[in-house]
């Protein structure tokens, strides 16, 4: 079926007015890191899963040539578990490894029916990589995402971190209130962590009140979903806020993290 679709598209590239040389090279194709360093000096592989020999990572790197030259690549990581990892970690990581080929193979899909000529600012790109691992055991498997891209002129000025925590056992997603007893110790915990780690910005960003930002940021309704959270290789809570998140865009990104050992009170035990 797959062939047939790509060769009904080479067919109307063909037939349809599109030269024969750019039909023959617009398309899905490798590229190495050489290259997408040349175009983007920031751009780095994803964190391997250090000492865990049943969790591997592999990006996936991708190309749209036309003309001989790069248009728009992207990358995105293959995350398998296997071994002594569960059955069902093992097929959530498969399902959520394939989401992610799915949504670039349609980016590619979508830049290969383009000649380049409106990139005016170069080749566009998306890409996503494992920032970090946290804790990963029989119990969770928790890891940090960065993303990036560009198109044509649009671009982000930071690369926003997204979290992902799951079961071991289950494959399903972790509840933050699985994790604590619940929101307003968590705040609680957040203010003072910030009036710690940043004792001289509270008053310019918050009006000396942290404690309300935090609060309409992280609405009671459903306020497990507000947070990007994950546990660290101490079994630490890390809680990220990328700009914009809970102070202005332009002040940047920050994580606070909030210690077992100095917020007892704040945590439940992690059930398996």
């Amino acid at each position: 079926m797959k062939r047939k679709i790509l060769a009904g598209l080479m067919a109307a590239l063909v037939f349809g007015g599109v030269p024969a040389v750019q039909a023959a090279t617009a398309g899905k194709n490798e590229i190495s890191i050489a290259e997408i360093k040349q175009m983007d000096g920031f751009y780095r592989e994803s964190a391997p899963a250090e000492h865990l020999p049943w969790l591997t990572v592999e990006d996936r790197r991708w190309c749209v040539r036309a003309d001989g030259r790069i248009i728009c690549w992207g990358s995105y990581p293959e995350i398998r578990a296997e071994g002594d990892a569960s059955p069902a970690l093992q097929k959530a990581l498969l399902h959520w490894s394939l989401a992610q080929k799915q949504q670039h193979d349609a980016y590619a899909a979508k830049m290969g029916k383009s000649d380049g000529t409106q990139m005016k600012f170069g080749p566009c790109y998306e890409y996503t990589v494992v920032d970090r691992w946290g804790r990963v055991d029989d119990t969770i498997v928790s890891f940090v995402l960065r993303y990036g891209y560009f198109r044509d002129g649009e671009h982000l000025q930071y690369s926003p971190l997204v979290t992902e925590n799951i079961h071991a056992a289950t494959g399903e997603k972790f509840s933050l209130d699985e994790i604590v007893v619940g929101r307003d110790s968590l705040l609680a915990a957040l203010a003072s962590v910030f009036r710690a780690q940043y004792p001289n910005d509270e008053e310019y960003l918050f009006a000396k009140d942290v404690d309300k930002a935090l609060a309409k940021y992280h609405k009671v309704e459903n306020w497990q979903k507000s947070f990007n959270w994950m546990l660290d290789a101490n079994n630490d809570l890390v809680v990220f806020y990328n700009p914009g998140d809970l102070v202005p865009y332009a002040a940047g990104s920050f994580a606070l993290r909030v210690r077992r050992d100095a917020f007892p009170a704040v945590f439940r035990a992690v059930r398996g």
